[in-house]
């Protein structure tokens, strides 16, 4: 049979078929996670992440910055996390929005972009397939696996493309599930265009858009796209689809050149967590990796293989298809066994290949345990291949009767999956009733202190602590939910659950000791939340109580401060080791309660200036002040603020520098009496602002600069240039 085209004695509902199961697998979708809609339980997962970036996203457009490039300080310090992390799915549901005239909460339109990537996700596999070569039934048997794949729940990184990975009660994986809707478009696309010389538009589109809602996924599309130059269709011309690959590949990094090219040049301003663990970065090795597909743990989980059976059932045919002369479908056989190959290898990781991988562009800070999401795409598409060759066999499109029996026997056989997947559906959904229930039974103590907090930060901003994910936070839950998960809902900022894949000061906040009276202050915790057995420390205000509840406020200083330099690092920028030990050994130590800092030096030339002592490049803390140092006498008299603009009324005694604890980044600008002035990094990790004797106002705000600003409109034009030259072009066809 034609790939393309389905042969004209087919009979009526065979031709409606394909189109049927990719329908009902969408409603299966749609019905199954419809709880994903019901806001009444609260988010408890990376949810509370993409919700907070989508929530800062839309306040920096409120307050006319730029919500591409906003400073969100709610975790780590704060971090321009938006310049860095993928973000277009996040800005759709800001758009989204206020289209609707901010008549519907951005939670519940975050909730509904959800469901609706849920429920589309059949299709764009279906239509990705086609684009790869798959036939009209194959493409949709491969729709109709795609909700049912399954990994094994015992790992916690085999984060792929099973629903859990997405839902409330799993990941919360908003960015990839987006990617994910987007992924077989971008693939297939490029693959067609490659081969066929024509609608580049579309390929540049689909993948700059991949790459913009989660960088891996767009970079494992580069990667799986290169198996183009192993099909049938590319022989005798290789280099000439090569150099058309090349040329989508180039197309794409220039719409997305605005989040790629700070992530390239400012890479020293970026954490690799040492918080991860190893197989995070590295994977798992083949012979995990080899056993976990055996057993049926990358594409069933703990279900009966239904998919992993199908999915060796069609790399057999693939391979014996690929082996012979005259083949019915060569090219998406040739395609979904390198596809399925390719990503498989790519699991395996560090363990099997060390060094290798640095072949690989930017293989340093690829997390390989993500390649499972090249294993499971290709094993859909030879998991579908299996099932269009079963039902060629039984000539499913002679008649109707056929075709309604072909669509049967696949649904028959994939029951184990259909049932498994309802079922845990149906218990994502009671989990979601049972929160709501909870949260709306005992939540609304926690929402009226961190509405009181509010109420407060208006007036002299600080952090929240709650716990956290790494200590007794784990355990304090109210309402069902973990304390620590709401500060960012309230617009509060936090030392809370998240530190990684943030910042230089991400890292550290394991080091903040709330027995410490210091430590509050070093990093501005003002707002404190307890259950009643283990209460407030000593030093707190106690504000609010209730059952299981109190709330309490530490007086600090704020975000700003005076303090002195008594010593001077040489930080090395590709070199994080040092400067984290360094800022580490500072936390513990006594010195910033005694407001002698360690200026770091970053830029070409900066050294050590008289008073500050020279520290070992090793990050050790082995210093003692010279007899001279004191600290500068001078207080702040006043201070505020919010998002990308903070300020402060500072009066100096001596000579010193205004401390802004906030995460050191060179965007963040300062204006001392309405005069720009240069920046310092201070230990560990923060602003430091030189200043003389007197009375100062201070102007701190975060800047994006205007390069960036414009490569977003940089790459629409390019696009919309492309477009421009795709309908000019005359298509020609791999025949021609």
């Amino acid at each position: 049979m034609n790939p393309a085209q389905l042969p004209p004695e087919t009979a009526r509902f065979a031709r409606v078929l394909p189109f049927i199961l990719v329908g009902a697998a969408c409603l299966f979708n749609a019905i199954a996670y419809q709880a994903e809609l019901r806001g009444a339980a609260p988010e408890i997962n990376d949810d509370v992440f993409h919700l907070g970036l989508i929530q800062r996203m839309n306040a920096a457009w409120d307050a006319g910055g730029n919500p591409l490039d906003a400073w969100v300080g709610y975790w780590g310090q704060g971090f321009p996390v938006l310049r860095y992390y993928q973000h277009l799915p996040h800005l759709v549901v800001v758009l989204a929005y206020r289209l609707l005239g901010a008549s519907v909460p951005l939670h519940v339109v975050y909730d509904a972009a959800r469901l609706l990537m849920l429920a589309l996700l059949p299709l764009t596999f279906y239509l990705g397939s086609r684009r790869l070569g798959a036939d009209r039934l194959t493409a949709a048997f491969i729709a109709v696996c795609t909700p049912l794949l399954g990994a094994d729940p015992t790992q916690h990184h085999f984060l792929g493309f099973q629903p859990r990975s997405f839902l409330w009660s799993g990941g919360g994986l908003f960015a990839q599930l987006a990617a994910m809707l987007l992924f077989p478009l971008a693939l297939g696309t490029a693959s067609q265009s490659a081969l066929e010389g024509r609608r580049f538009a579309p390929a540049i589109a689909w993948l700059g858009a991949t790459w913009l809602s989660h960088v891996v996924l767009g970079y494992t599309a580069c990667l799986l796209g290169l198996v183009v130059l192993f099909r049938p269709e590319a022989r005798g011309r290789r280099l000439e689809v090569a150099l058309r690959l090349g040329g989508i590949y180039a197309g794409a990094a220039i719409v997305a050149a605005y989040l790629l090219l700070p992530t390239l040049l400012e890479a020293q301003w970026l954490s690799h967590s040492i918080w991860e663990p190893a197989e995070y970065w590295d994977s798992y090795g083949a012979r995990r990796v080899l056993t976990a597909l055996v057993t049926g743990g990358l594409l069933d989980g703990n279900r009966i293989p239904v998919l992993t059976v199908l999915a060796g059932l069609g790399a057999l045919l693939a391979g014996g298809s690929c082996l012979k002369p005259v083949r019915e479908d060569p090219g998406f056989a040739t395609a979904a066994l390198s596809i399925f190959a390719l990503g498989l290898v790519l699991f395996f990781g560090r363990p099997t290949w060390g060094g290798l991988l640095n072949l690989l562009p930017f293989s340093v800070n690829l997390p390989f345990h993500r390649f499972i999401c090249a294993v499971q795409f290709g094993g859909l598409l030879l998991a579908g291949l299996a099932l269009g060759r079963l039902a060629e066999l039984a000539s499913w499109s002679r008649n109707d009767r056929r075709a309604a029996l072909a669509g049967t026997a696949a649904l028959v056989i994939l029951s184990p999956a259909i049932a498994s997947t309802a079922t845990f559906a149906a218990r994502n959904s009671t989990w979601i009733d049972e929160a709501a229930e909870s949260w709306s039974a005992a939540g609304a103590p926690l929402e009226d202190a961190l509405a009181d907090f509010k109420t407060l930060d208006r007036a002299m901003p600080g952090r929240g602590y709650a716990g956290t994910s790494w200590n007794w936070g784990r355990d304090f839950r109210v309402g069902g939910v973990n304390a620590y998960h709401r500060w960012s809902a309230h617009d509060l900022a936090a030392i809370s659950y998240m530190y990684h894949t943030m910042g230089l000061n991400s890292d550290l906040e394991p080091a903040f000791d709330p027995a410490r009276r210091d430590h509050f202050e070093l990093f501005n915790v003002r707002y404190v939340l307890a259950d009643e057995t283990r209460g407030l420390p000593p030093f707190a205000r106690q504000r609010l109580t209730a059952a299981g509840l109190v709330s309490g406020l530490v007086e600090t200083e704020g975000y700003f401060g005076v303090v002195g330099s008594a010593a001077f690092f040489r930080h090395m920028g590709n070199q994080a080791g040092p400067l984290r030990e360094l800022n580490r050994a500072f936390i513990a130590s006594g010195r910033h309660a005694e407001g002698r800092f360690v200026r770091v030096g970053w830029r070409p030339g900066d050294a050590a200036s008289t008073g500050e002592r020279p520290l070992a490049t090793d990050g050790s803390l082995d210093f003692d002040e010279l007899p001279a140092w004191r600290r500068p006498r001078g207080s702040v008299i006043s201070s505020g603020g919010d998002g990308d603009l903070y300020h402060a009324r500072v009066r100096l005694e001596d000579p010193g520098i205004i401390l802004f604890r906030m995460t050191y980044h060179p965007n963040w600008t300062a204006e001392l009496d309405g005069e720009a002035v240069d920046t310092v990094m201070l230990s560990p990790g923060y602003i430091g602002v030189q200043a003389p004797p007197g009375d100062h106002a201070l102007t701190m705000t975060y800047h994006s600069p205007g390069w960036t600003r414009g490569l977003p409109w940089l790459g629409l034009g390019f696009l919309g240039l492309v477009a421009l030259a795709d309908a000019r072009r005359r298509p020609i066809t791999a025949a021609q």
